[in-house]
Parts: C-alpha cells; structure tokens; sequence
C-alpha cells in the first residue's frame, strides 16, 4: 500500500498524484489545515503521522518519548484525541522515537546535555507506550526512528541492534532514510544489515540528498539540513534505499513517501516504488 505524506504539500498537489498512490498519510502540520484535507481526502487517509493536529502555539513542541515519555505521551494523546473529531478511521500512529538527549530545537536536531544510556531510552519509550494503552490499541501505535545533526547527537534505532531491541518494545515506523542517515555516521552501507524479522507495521521512505552518493559523515557535512525527503535521484545511496524498501515491503504495509520537488520530481519518485501499490 503507497501512501504519500500530505507534510508540506497543498491540496492541489495532493490530488494530482492521486493516481500515483493507494492514499495519504495525514502528516505533521496546524489542524485548522489538516482538518481541510480530511474533509476532502477522508477515506484515503490511512495513518496519522507525529503531530497531525497542532494548535499555532503547539508548534514547537518536539516529541521526545525516549527522554521525556510523560509529556510525549500527554501531546500524543492530544493529536489522537483531534483526530478522531476529523477521522473515522486509521490504521497506524507513528510517532518519532526522539534521540538519546534533548533535542535544541525543531529546526536543530543537536542534542543540548548529556545523552542518556541507550537503555534508559528504551525503558523511557516502554513508558511512553504504556501510557498510550488507554488511547491507541498497540498493534496501531509504532515508534520511528530519527537522526541527529552530528555524530555526537546519537538517535534512537540507530543501527540494526538498537532496531531489534526497539522492536521488541513497540511496532516500528521504519524510516529507510532516516536509517541511511544514521549508517553514514557510523560508515555503514545499507546493504551490510540485516532487518528481516523486525516487527515493522509502517515503512517511511525518504531519498537523500544527490550530493550524498556514500556512506560518510563527509558526505553529510557537505549538505545542509535536511538530508532526506528529497526526491528520488540516482545515486548509491539512494539505489540502496530503493532496494532496502522493496525488501522490506509486504503485502497490505502502509509504504509512505515523504518527497518535496515539484510535481513531476514527486510522480517520478512514486513511479520508482509502485511496487509497493496495492494490487
């Protein structure tokens, strides 16, 4: 199942690649304008994504559930609650995992203090999903893995072992991107891990950069923030993220791109995973 993220895009974007794709994922953003789409796109909204349903003074807020799961589990309950008023259904609730420390800011994924042990982050998510029971069903509540701004600002899932432990908490939204992010930290090729047997109930796919055609934190001090969510562009990497998804997909799993560009660049990068279309 293809979804794309309605993050960052205006309706009429959405509706020109509605050929491309099974649905949308209803992505970060205000809820006075993600409650417009779902008066349009209702029935094509398959997930819910972080915070789909942000008051303008909720904008800062970051979701953070491996240091502070209290908090991120409170705002949580806050989208979920103002979804429900604007869906009648959905099938995942990915939330982002957060880092190993206080992120700096929305725009600056540097951690500010110490980092925390990887364990703690973990006991931290178990916390945060513990406290989520009551408001989402768990086979539909999925944690994500994410990245930071440098290789001293270390995320949680990270690497294959952190992901195998992290799915044993909790269902993951598996961020391929995000993942590629976080293998050219550690020099680390896609293709060199194994991920089968994760308890996966949502893919995200992000292609990175084209200025980053390896695996190395050279390449990455080479590009601005943000790496991922760029279009698809033929590089080693991004073959790599391409074929890392097709292995991953299974039948019925919500795929969801997350793209900017324009139109076509956004049609093309679809083309290029109609593989995972439901058929």
């Amino acid at each position: 199942m293809l979804l794309i993220s309605t993050a960052k895009h205006s309706l009429d974007e959405l509706l020109e690649v509605k050929g491309h794709v099974d649905g949308y994922e209803l992505g970060i953003g205000l809820i006075e304008h993600n409650r417009k789409l779902c008066g349009i796109l209702h029935g094509s909204i398959r997930t819910i994504h972080n915070l789909p349903a942000l008051m303008p003074e909720e904008k800062g807020f970051m979701m953070e559930p491996a240091v502070n799961p209290e908090p991120a589990a409170e705002m949580a309950t806050k989208m979920v609650k103002r979804v429900e008023g604007m869906l009648s259904s959905w099938e995942v609730y990915g939330v982002h995992a957060g880092l190993r420390g206080q992120i700096k800011s929305s725009t600056d994924f540097t951690v500010k203090g110490g980092l925390l042990p990887f364990e703690k982050c973990l006991e931290n998510i178990r916390v945060f999903c513990d406290m989520m029971r009551g408001v989402v069903p768990p086979e539909k509540l999925a944690v994500e893995n994410i990245y930071g701004a440098d290789e001293q600002s270390l995320a949680v899932g990270a690497d294959e072992g952190e992901l195998r432990l992290l799915s044993k908490v909790t269902p993951l939204l598996l961020d391929i991107g995000h993942l590629a992010v976080n293998c050219a930290y550690k020099k680390n090729p896609l293709e060199s891990l194994n991920l089968k047997g994760l308890r996966v109930a949502e893919l995200h796919v992000g292609f990175l950069h084209p200025k980053i055609n390896n695996f190395t934190p050279e390449n990455l001090k080479a590009t601005p923030m943000f790496w991922d969510h760029h279009p698809y562009t033929d590089t080693y990497v991004n073959r790599q993220i391409l074929n890392m998804a097709f292995q991953l997909t299974k039948k019925t799993m919500p795929v969801v791109v997350e793209v900017s560009g324009t139109l076509e660049e956004m049609k093309r990068t679809l083309e290029k995973l109609s593989f995972a279309r439901d058929r």
